[in-house]
């Protein structure tokens, strides 16, 4: 009980300061907000939260830099471990806003609720049923509320496209990438970039050129689209 409320306040912290990821510029990058993420989960929390509550203090007061990037992306898919990734990604200009990948920060910080009575144990092993999101789970009205969550993240986080990067041999989000890749240009209207990567990034010259490739077809859309209006 003690773990899961610790796990819970990190959980509060960490969900506040990606709200701030919402903003027009926001206070902090894809890659820092990726760097926080990982240690959450490698370090004991009660290490954590005072380091984590003065970051967030911080974050309210911090005047954001000019970072000049030109389109916000959404990274939907696989395990993301290597934060050079994600440092990769925004220095092609596209911010990263919001993270939607295997152990990411959205439906991974929904608190554990134990009520009185509860066993533990239990609770948590039912939360993970309940919350996540993994391609594992294959009927068609969970792989269709997959979707829907990528298109209401995107718009609730303003991303003008999606990244969706699976892991060689992850089979699951192998199949997934590709049905995401039809589904979300042709139902809402989502720009996606997919590709499929090592679990370290070691082909970095390959993926700059597919994503600085994605965020120029980003802009030449957005142009479309003011020119239409």
């Amino acid at each position: 009980r003690k773990a899961v409320e610790e796990h819970n306040e990190v959980c509060r912290i960490l969900t506040e300061i990606g709200e701030m990821r919402k903003m027009e510029n926001p206070p902090i990058t894809g890659y820092e907000f990726h760097v926080i993420t990982l240690a959450t989960y490698v370090a004991p929390k009660y290490l954590l939260i005072d380091k984590l509550e003065e970051t967030l203090e911080e974050l309210k007061t911090r005047e954001p830099d000019e970072k000049g990037y030109r389109a916000r992306v959404l990274v939907v898919g696989s395990e993301v471990d290597d934060t050079d990734f994600i440092k990769l990604i925004e220095s092609c200009g596209a911010e990263v806003v919001c993270d939607r990948y295997c152990y990411g920060a959205v439906e991974s910080r929904i608190p554990i609720e134990i009520k009185e009575g509860d066993d533990p144990l239990y609770v948590i092993a039912r939360h993970y049923l309940e919350t996540s999101n993994c391609p594992r789970f294959m009927p068609q009205d969970e792989m269709r509320a997959r979707k829907r969550r990528i298109a209401e993240l995107a718009k609730e986080y303003h991303a003008d496209g999606v990244i969706v990067a699976s892991n060689k041999f992850c089979e699951y989000w192998s199949y997934e990438r590709v049905i995401d890749t039809v589904v979300l240009p042709r139902d809402f209207g989502l720009p996606v970039c997919s590709i499929e990567k090592e679990y370290i990034n070691s082909a970095s010259g390959q993926l700059r050129t597919r994503f600085q490739a994605f965020v120029e077809s980003v802009e030449i859309k957005k142009i479309q689209e003011g020119v239409k209006r």
